[in-house]
């Protein structure tokens, strides 16, 4: 593609997204298709010659659209928000046009440089002045966090884990599921992982955490992280972290804080109990790719004593060596990857954009939609909130599992909105997640329109 096509197709894929963004996709939400049925018009070998991005972007509408779930739609209600903005698209455009690779100071300085500062920026948003990277996401930070633990109170980096006890884990039954995989892949094992009981707003009982790493610890084996969910997946649930930290402080036991959806919340100050206790915990992340309209991917990730993390991580082969090496930070040695995107370049357009003030306004609109739509909710006869909203997630359900799946699957048959569910105290339950930089009231008004259509 030449300089004069790339301009050319370049302004119309700009023209396009903000389209997109201003007038949403007139299409369902979610597509109904079977597997296959897009493979099946893809063509089974490459072109041999070079296309017109003319041409492409003409097969973007007609292949890639009709086939995608909008995330981005103010209509989808489903999962959690996973935003997109367009001060975000634009950094993101500049970051894809520098191609750069941030894996060292050396490698890019304005990179380096660049996420300390939003690092530090996002820190002074929620409270807390921990040093801190960006992370793909908040699975990888998780890894990243339980890594350092292992590496802090049972070192095997060196000599392996052969012939050692084994080591804990300790997660509420409602932790992520990238808890589980980051046991597995540190090596540790599944029966390892103590999955313990919740109280009847499905938060972790501190008591069941004590209690295990006691019983752990007279077993012979050794306690290494707990981790420690503020907004559960199913439920939004808030583990009690001050608890949590009590406990593992006296046992010297690791404390993640995995805070992926809520902790943007955490700018708004009447929101900031959300940060109780995270001062006396290890490592905490959040997700600005979720609730903070920066494009995917963009975790933060703060760590209280990174030498921990770069203790269990960091790799200094001869090729990656630079005289700057002892006087400016690497990040490559805060995580799994060496090579790293300049995730920071869209962070530091979105907070320029917005300010704080205007972040602050926009999830406060979301936590007043969810208010809104939870009281209908109350107030008709047919529905039951399963636990009060205390985030941007109303979860509901009928007098029976086969009336909540059926409205489900009716409301989302429309394709004018999207749910999803979960199963909590064995029930079958609807989860509606606020959080869309484009949602309105008009938007919950409509949905509700739905539901109560069916009902």
């Amino acid at each position: 593609m030449k300089t004069d096509e790339f301009r050319r197709v370049g302004y119309a894929v700009i023209d396009w997204i903000a389209d997109y963004m201003e007038n949403g996709y007139d299409g369902p939400v979610s597509p109904p298709v079977q597997p296959g049925e897009l493979l099946k018009m893809l063509p089974e070998e490459p072109p041999q010659e070079g296309q017109d991005g003319s041409q492409v972007m003409e097969d973007f509408r007609r292949l890639v659209l009709p086939y995608s779930t909008h995330w981005n739609d103010p209509r989808f209600f489903a999962y959690f928000p996973c935003n997109h903005s367009p001060p975000g698209i634009l950094g993101d455009l500049l970051s894809a046009g520098l191609g750069v690779n941030a894996m060292s100071w050396a490698t890019c300085p304005a990179a380096t440089e660049m996420e300390i500062r939003m690092m530090e920026w996002l820190g002074g948003m929620i409270g807390l002045d921990w040093p801190g990277c960006i992370q793909d996401t908040a699975s990888t930070a998780t890894l990243c966090a339980l890594l350092a633990a292992r590496e802090k109170v049972a070192p095997i980096n060196g000599s392996g884990g052969s012939g050692q006890p084994p080591l804990t884990v300790y997660a509420s039954d409602q932790t992520h599921s990238s808890a589980v995989k980051a046991v597995r892949i540190a090596g540790m094992g599944d029966e390892n992982l103590r999955l313990l009981p919740v109280d009847d707003q499905f938060a972790l009982l501190p008591e069941a955490l004590d209690e295990a790493i006691e019983e752990d610890r007279r077993a012979g084996r050794i306690p290494v992280c707990a981790i420690a969910t503020v907004g559960t997946t199913s439920s939004t649930a808030i583990d009690p972290v001050p608890d949590m930290a009590q406990i593992c402080r006296r046992h010297g036991v690791w404390l993640h804080v995995d805070a992926a959806l809520a902790g943007s919340a955490a700018i708004i100050p009447e929101m900031n109990w959300l940060m109780d206790g995270v001062a006396a915990s290890d490592s905490y992340v959040f997700n600005p790719h979720k609730w903070l309209f920066t494009n995917f991917d963009c975790s933060a990730f703060f760590c209280k004593d990174p030498d921990c993390l770069k203790r269990a991580l960091a790799i200094q082969p001869e090729y990656l060596k630079t005289k700057h090496d002892t006087a400016a930070e690497n990040f490559r040695d805060w995580s799994v990857q060496l090579g790293r995107r300049f995730r920071a370049l869209k962070l530091w357009f979105v907070i320029r954009s917005y300010g704080v003030e205007g972040l602050r306004a926009k999830i406060g609109s979301h936590l007043e939609l969810t208010r809104w739509f939870a009281q209908r909710i109350r107030d008709h006869q047919r529905t039951r909130l399963l636990v009060e909203p205390r985030l941007q997630t109303v979860c509901f359900h009928l007098e029976d599992d086969p009336s909540t799946q059926a409205l489900l699957e009716g409301v989302n048959a429309t394709g004018e909105a999207l749910l999803t569910h979960t199963r909590l105290n064995d029930r079958y339950i609807i989860r509606v997640s606020f959080g869309q930089l484009h949602q309105t009231q008009s938007h919950a008004e409509a949905l509700w329109k739905l539901i109560e259509e069916r009902l």
